[in-house]
């Protein structure tokens, strides 16, 4: 068989580095001695650093075009109209379900273009009782072992009977906490249907934490997501870049959806699974900043810590599965979203990269040799990280008195710290579960 010029170009490519690397390695060994071997992490840290402050460099070069992003004006009458699905997966959900279905039954857009459809899964509660009594359509399952998000969207897809109108339409996946605005559908169809010629397969909305003043825990968890709306997704759209799904609030055609939930499905965190597959495909994912969908965020630490040991365990499995593969065949193939969606798998928690910093300014303060990085570098990189946060709060209005909850950020790095260890070592959560059930 034929070695194509692409492929034999990737390896020149891979065996330049690495023998690149072997050299600097050899040399720093040669000089420092066993210290050489912190270079490592501290690289790949500095790279992760490098990739989570590029976006912010962007928000502050575009911001007025940015802004303008999540300000976009809506026309009086809407011309085209898509046909919209909305799934619902929900697992004892009776708390939240009313308000999200409230919020669509309230939506400004023609009731004759969209549908409502509640994925009841393993309930034992009055979820699928909710459902009918707003009217809307809601399928029922029950599994003998624990389930997930994926394989409850799936089970709906193939045992729902649709309507024509399906076919031609877009599918947004909704969580069960969350609470649409008024104009949510009219702004996704008008950002799909101004430009027909470029329509994209995948559209994600801006979400927002509602609930964001009820603690301290839910002020960081609501300053986390405006920074990913700011100064993630909105700088990525102005360069053209695709932002990735974030599970909730995402719109697919309905041939692609169809593709990504008949995926296997190995994980929590289905969205980096179906990331991984859109990068692989070159299939990029539109952003839309003027769809607003809040969600509750849970309240305590406890709930907050529990809910992040589900989330990093998945990512750390789906790093361990998918991100030296998703590097390879992105050099082989030359594809730069694919490399983009590697380096997206390989982002740790901004908590956990503030405390490799720390460690290593320590460490480089101690003994010099430890680190190529001086200590102020460190110190400089840590500081960035902070205002970074600083950041995240003046984007959600934090008040005088909430700047009080910054301390709190320590208890919670500790627990972050102690949750990604407990997942490595193979204790992380792999059952799905409403953990907002404990605001109640």
């Amino acid at each position: 068989m034929m070695i194509s010029a692409k492929k034999i170009a990737a390896f020149c490519i891979i065996l330049a580095v690495l023998a690149f690397i072997v050299y600097i390695c050899f040399i720093s060994f040669y000089e420092y001695g066993v210290w050489t071997l912190l270079y490592i992490p501290e690289t790949l840290v500095l790279m992760i650093c490098l990739y989570v402050f590029f976006p912010v460099v962007l928000f502050f070069l575009g911001y007025p075009r940015i802004r303008k992003m999540f300000m976009m004006p809506l026309p009086e009458k809407d011309i085209d109209q898509l046909f919209f699905t909305v799934l619902i997966p929900a697992h004892n959900e009776e708390r939240l379900l009313p308000a999200l279905l409230e919020s669509f039954k309230n939506q400004t857009y023609s009731k004759d273009h969209y549908q409502i459809l509640v994925v009841a899964d393993n309930c034992d509660d009055k979820t699928s009782t909710i459902a009918e009594l707003y009217g809307v359509h809601c399928v029922e399952r029950f599994t003998d072992g624990p389930s997930n998000k994926q394989s409850a969207l799936r089970y709906a897809m193939d045992k729902f009977n649709f309507t024509d109108d399906y076919y031609n339409g877009f599918i947004c996946v909704i969580d069960a906490d969350c609470e649409a605005d008024t104009n949510f559908l009219r702004q996704i169809n008008y950002q799909l249907t101004k430009n027909k010629n470029s329509q994209p397969e995948a559209i994600q909305a801006y979400r927002y934490v509602m609930n964001v003043y009820e603690s301290h825990v839910a002020l960081l968890d609501g300053a986390a997501e405006a920074l990913r709306n700011w100064t993630y997704c909105a700088p990525r759209k102005w360069i053209g870049a695709t932002v990735f799904s974030n599970g909730s609030g995402v719109f697919f055609k309905v041939k692609l959806f169809k593709t990504l939930v008949h995926l296997p499905g190995r994980h929590l965190a289905e969205d980096k699974e179906w990331n991984a597959y859109l990068s692989e495909n070159k299939i990029s994912v539109d952003y839309c900043a003027s769809a607003r969908l809040g969600y509750e965020a849970v309240l305590s630490s406890k709930a907050f810590q529990k809910q992040r040991k589900r989330w990093i365990g998945s990512h750390l499995r789906m790093m361990r599965d998918y991100s030296w593969k998703t590097l390879l065949q992105s050099i082989f193939s030359f594809n730069l979203m694919q490399f983009d969606c590697f380096c997206s798998l390989m982002l740790l928690p901004r908590t956990i990269l503030l405390a490799f910093c720390f460690v290593f300014g320590i460490l480089d303060f101690l003994v010099p040799e430890s680190s190529y990085i001086p200590h102020w570098g460190w110190i400089i990189i840590m500081s960035c990280l902070v205002l970074y946060g600083l950041l995240g709060l003046f984007f959600v209005k934090a008040r005088p008195k909430d700047y009080m909850a910054i301390p709190s950020v320590f208890g919670l790095i500790t627990g972050i710290i102690k949750t990604t260890f407990m997942s490595l070592i193979g204790k992380g959560t792999s059952e799905w579960k409403a953990t907002r059930m404990e605001n109640d």
